[in-house]
């Protein structure tokens, strides 16, 4: 598997982890009376970060080498 489909399956990862983030958040308070009732789920919101930092990274090494490769030709 190369560097760019990697980087890719790392950003859809992370979009999967921030949209669980809010979607959990919300069946969590809709089943709850009390308004100031907190659960927080940081964890997925963090991860869903390093997901999406580690997917651009793999981006910009995929497209530093092409851009090198297609100098080189």
């Amino acid at each position: 598997m190369n560097r760019a489909a990697t980087g890719t399956i790392f950003c859809f990862i992370s979009a999967i982890l921030y949209s669980s983030y809010f979607l959990s958040a919300s069946i969590i308070g809709a089943g709850t009376l009390n308004p100031n009732y907190n659960v927080t789920f940081d964890s997925l919101k963090f991860f869903a970060v390093i997901a999406l930092i580690i997917g651009v990274a793999y981006l910009a090494v995929s497209e530093y080498e092409y851009f090198k490769k297609k100098k080189k030709a």
